[in-house]
């Protein structure tokens, strides 16, 4: 192999990472949609009772799942957007643990406490964690991934 058809082929290869690391980045709408799943599952518990369970499996599991399978289509770039760099897996490591203490906050306040509604301010809270928590995991993954 000629050192010319090396340097051109990792080019080639370079051009190609920076295409799909350019893709990998989430649409604006995937960071706003999690936190909107997590607001639902919040509210739910303020809403009525009844509802915590369509709440917990539509806002912690099938509307996350759906939202990451319709961010993959969106992108052509199917990853996981939480752990796919070491310090995408450090800022969900501390974003992950903080979750559930808006969570216990909420249920103390709502059904402790008696404060109508609570659950569903905590849950305006862990919206905006993970809006904010999610674009620094898109920068890390840029930074991370560039060539």
């Amino acid at each position: 192999m000629e050192p010319q058809d090396a340097r051109a082929a990792l080019e080639q290869a370079g051009a190609a990472r920076a295409r799909i690391v350019a893709r990998a980045v989430g649409p604006w709408w995937y960071y706003p949609g999690i936190g909107l799943c997590l607001l639902f599952a919040f509210a739910a518990v303020s809403i009525d009772g009844d509802l915590i369970p369509y709440g917990f499996m539509g806002g912690v599991w099938l509307g996350p799942a759906l939202l990451t399978m319709a961010a993959g289509h969106s992108t052509g770039v199917f990853l996981d957007r939480f752990y796919a760099t070491p310090a995408m897996g450090r800022i969900t490591s501390v974003l992950g643990p903080t979750l559930p203490a808006p969570a216990a906050l909420g249920l103390t306040l709502e059904w402790a406490v008696g404060l109508r509604w609570s659950m569903a301010g905590c849950g305006v809270l862990a919206l905006l964690a993970v809006v904010a928590a999610g674009r620094r995991l898109d920068r890390a993954l840029v930074r991370e991934q560039r060539p």
